[in-house]
């Protein structure tokens, strides 16, 4: 079983069913929704999707889409769109374990930023930098 949660607790969920594809999104919607240079999603069905605790807002983030996240602290939990109908998209950043999920694909290349084909090269510290 796959759970999920958000920052604060009060959103608490359960994926019943298996992760239908694990993606990186570089769409520029994404970027600025998520104010990151990527957002990296694990899509399953609706129908394995069971909300636990906690309230959902939901946002009209464009034509098709809309974007579900914490009532309490916004963290987001999971996308849904007209193009993916019977899917929820989940922001991998809410799952409680991922070490396991590794995206299988890119997609939105041509907004992919230049520079992240070369960010295995920046130094890495194991905590914040001092």
């Amino acid at each position: 079983m796959i759970t999920g949660s958000c920052n604060c607790g009060a959103i608490k969920y359960q994926i019943t069913g298996k992760i239908q594809k694990t993606v990186n999104c570089h769409c520029n919607l994404c970027r600025k929704m998520n104010g990151s240079a990527f957002s990296t999603y694990a899509a399953v069905l609706q129908s394995n999707f069971e909300l636990i605790s906690g309230k959902l807002a939901s946002f009209k983030v464009s034509e098709n889409a809309r974007k579900h996240l914490c009532h309490q602290c916004a963290t987001p939990i999971y996308n849904s769109s007209s193009n993916y109908v019977g899917l929820n998209i989940l922001h991998i950043g809410s799952l409680d374990s991922v070490d396991e999920l590794i995206p299988e694909v890119n997609i939105y290349g041509e907004s992919k930023l230049q520079w992240l084909s070369r960010i295995s090269e920046l130094p890495t510290f194991d905590q914040s930098m001092k």
